[in-house]
């Protein structure tokens, strides 16, 4: 194991090695941004940086994952929940604008959210599109009530 601990590391380092070097034109291209702000340049500066590297450690530390094994379920669990935290700051917008109907008023892309939790709360209050029904219908295939047992009150 310690081994594959070594290559993966090494692995890791060479990835990350990769994003630097790809930063650097990107960085280069982004550099009229810094006189509107820097505030803004960073951001994208560090925006690429999680994307890049993300393409590369992601598939990296899943593999390794799957060689450990220890306790895969519920890393399976840690990932799905966090790829579904992020989809929806991500696709928030889209999926206002699409799922539910205007007077809803729990919205898509709060931070901390996940997808299933915001169709669970506007089928409960009944404020779902026909397309965000289609949705949570889809996803009941696959796990009975999901929408329904994925609500967490809002603090």
């Amino acid at each position: 194991m310690k081994t594959i601990k070594s290559v993966f590391t090494a692995m890791a380092l060479l990835w990350l090695l990769v994003t630097v070097i790809c930063m650097i034109p990107i960085s280069v291209l982004l550099t009229p941004s810094l006189c509107v702000s820097k505030k803004y340049y960073a951001e994208w500066i560090l925006f690429f940086f999680a994307c890049i590297s993300a393409i590369g450690l992601y598939p990296l530390g899943f593999l390794y994952k799957i060689l450990k094994w220890k306790e895969f379920e519920r890393y399976l669990r840690q990932v799905s929940l966090s790829i579904d935290i992020a989809g929806n700051a991500i696709l928030g917008g889209l999926l206002n604008d699409n799922f539910i109907t205007k007077d809803s008023v729990h919205k898509f892309g709060v931070v901390h959210e996940t997808i299933s939790d915001n169709l669970g709360e506007n089928e409960r209050d009944q404020t779902l599109t026909n397309f965000g029904k289609r949705i949570a219908n889809l996803l009941s295939v696959f796990d009975f009530n999901h929408v329904k047992k994925s609500i967490v009150e809002d603090k």
